[in-house]
Formats: C-alpha cells, structure tokens, sequence
C-alpha cells in the first residue's frame, strides 16, 4: 500500500514492536486539523483550486520532530497531494551565456591558493575572493551549465576536493582540520555566480550545525549504546523511505529543511567514492524539474555523509524560507512517501530514473 505523510499515525501502528519503539525514541509527532469557514463567494474558486471546499476548511496538519537534533517540520495534506511530476527539460537562456563570465577562464580570472592549484581531468581549483573560513576555496567546472552532468564529471569534482583537502591538511598539520564540500546550485539556493562551481572548506572548529548533530550521536551513543546514525536509517528504511545504492545509504529524510532532501550515509573511504550515489541522485533530481539545489558532503565519526535538497523553481520570485525556517520549524510542502516511491524504486534498480516513468 502506498502511504503519505498525512497518515503516518497508520504507519507507526502498523510496524512492528521493535522499529515502533525505535521510531518513537527518535521522533514524535502530532496530527491536527487547521479549521475555518468558507464564504460563499470563494466556493468556486476554493472548488477550482483545490478541488472542493470540504478539504480546504478541514486540513490535516502532520507536525514531525527529531527528538536529538530538535529538527522540526510541519506537513499540510493540502500543500503535499500534488504529485511529484517529470517536467520538460529547462531552457534558460542565462545558462548558455558565457560573456563576461569570470569563471570561464578560471586561471587568469580568479586567484589561487597559496599553494597553487589542482587540476582535474574537468575541473580547477581557485581560491574564494570574499572567504568565510580561513580555508575557503573553489572548484570551478569546465563546464558552464551546472545542471548539465556527467558521472565522470561528478567523479572529478570529488576526486579535486579530496586532493584540495590532502594539500589544505599539509599547510597545517599542527590542526585537525575538518572538510566541508558545499555545492550551491544557481540563483534559488545562494550561488552569485552562475558557473558550475562547488565550495570547499576546511576549519578547526565544527560549525554550529554540525556540532548539534555529532553532540546528537554522542548523547544517544550514551543513552541506547547504540548508533545514532544507524538507528536513524533503520526507522526510514522501516518506513518505506530507504535504499542502498553501491554501499552507499540513502533515505528521505522525515524532518527535511525544506523540499525533497536527501540523507546519504556512506562509510566510503573518501568523497569520490559516493561519486556514483551522488551523480545518480542528482540525475533524479533533474529528472523532476529540480532546477536549484543545495548539496552538502561532511564526516561525522566514521562516516561520509550527504545531504541534498531542492531550493524551487528559478522563475519564482518568493524565497522559499521565511520567519518560520530561520526561527521555528520548516514548513514543507513535498511528500516525503511520495518522493521516496518516485526516487528510491528506480535507485534500487542502480539506474537514474527515466522521465517518462515519473
């Protein structure tokens, strides 16, 4: 039976004793009913948008929380009924353009590091003008378009940032540094620059978010004896929302920061042997109309772990976060069930989705 989020109480009741317990240690969660009254003069339009008036004055509201992380988000059955659809390819005239692009000619137009750069196969490194970290640095594609991939392009990218880091890590070996990989993809997810590029940084200190999740895992670690990062996979693959691709974990997440994120969990040795993982999930965002994302790669203890998420359409003008992102809980408005029966039946099958399926 295919479930969605609105009827995760079923869902939970019909687990078993042990994964019941499991998910009720991680998460808790309440359903409500948002109410109101129609006036008579909006029936036809509340009918012509949504259908009819009954479900509009009475939504159902699934609120979902991650006891250790305190993640938070809010689901409207209203805002997730749509599906989640294939879309034609994006044609957007600034993807194509290259003129006065700083980006295109990376080596007489951006500055290097200080101990130089590192080429790849189909990419270069250069260092951030404007940095946030003392460590700040760029990989910059060859190619332009960054929603045009390839797996070895992908590879590359990851492959460079692991060779960035090694030579990051010899300029100072008196500090354990910590790699950060962050791909900001075009204008909706906070890229300035329109050219394919992904950040890299490598700091001392864990960031603040960072920081709450390893403190998560040691506070669970202590209390159940038991993996936090495990524990969590297994409540998602209970639930229908986890696949495996290659070793590498992957599962929709339940508490997501915002649209369709993706939680990888990989003992990979190094980034670029997610590279396979990462590509193919990234084709399936594609492959849904994704045209911005925020992509995210980090250690924590013995892991490689993934992050991705859909930043929306890059014709809309309203931001996607607002009051309630940066202070309270992520109002989301994609089915996590719904994502996972597009996304994780085709990456069981190790094959990126094809449009015409979804």
């Amino acid at each position: 039976m295919k479930y969605e989020i609105a009827e995760l109480d079923k869902m939970v009741e019909q687990l078993s004793r042990d994964s019941r317990g499991l998910f009720n240690r991680l998460y808790s969660f309440e359903i409500s009913t948002g109410s109101m009254d129609i006036p008579d003069d909006m029936e036809n339009w509340v009918k012509k948008t949504f259908g009819s008036v009954e479900r509009v004055e009475n939504q159902r509201i699934v609120s979902i929380k991650n006891k250790f992380t305190g993640e938070h988000s809010l689901f409207n059955k209203l805002r997730t009924d749509r599906p989640v659809e294939a879309k034609s390819a994006i044609e957007l005239k600034e993807l194509k353009e290259k003129e006065n692009c700083l980006f295109c000619n990376p080596e007489t137009q951006t500055p290097a590091d200080v101990f130089g750069r590192i080429k790849g196969k189909y990419c270069i490194t250069a260092s951030n003008i404007a940095k946030y970290d003392s460590f700040h640095s760029l990989i910059i594609f060859n190619e332009h378009n960054p929603l045009a991939i390839k797996k070895e392009w992908i590879e590359d990218y990851l492959k460079t940032a692991e060779l960035w880091f090694e030579e990051v890590s010899k300029s100072d070996v008196e500090k354990k540094l910590r790699k950060f990989l962050l791909w900001n993809c075009l204008w909706r997810s906070g890229a300035s620059i329109i050219h394919g590029h992904i950040q890299l940084t490598a700091a001392e200190e864990r960031y603040g978010k960072l920081e709450v999740l390893e403190k998560a895992a040691a506070d669970y670690k202590r209390e159940f004896n038991s993996s936090y990062i495990e524990d969590l996979y297994k409540v998602h693959k209970s639930l229908g929302l986890a696949s495996e691709n290659k070793g590498d974990r992957i599962f929709v997440y339940l508490t997501p920061v915002k649209e369709k994120e993706i939680f990888v969990i990989s003992k990979a040795r190094k980034s670029d042997d997610m590279a396979d993982t990462i590509y193919k999930l990234l084709r399936s965002y594609l492959n849904m109309g994704v045209q911005s994302f925020n992509l995210v790669i980090f250690q924590l203890g013995g892991y490689h772990i993934a992050r991705l998420v859909d930043r929306g359409s890059l014709g809309d003008r309203n931001s996607d976060i607002g009051a309630m992102e940066l202070y309270a809980a992520s109002v989301i408005s994609s089915d996590p069930f719904k994502l996972a029966q597009v996304l994780l039946s085709k990456n069981s099958k190790s094959q990126a989705p094809n449009s015409k399926q979804i």
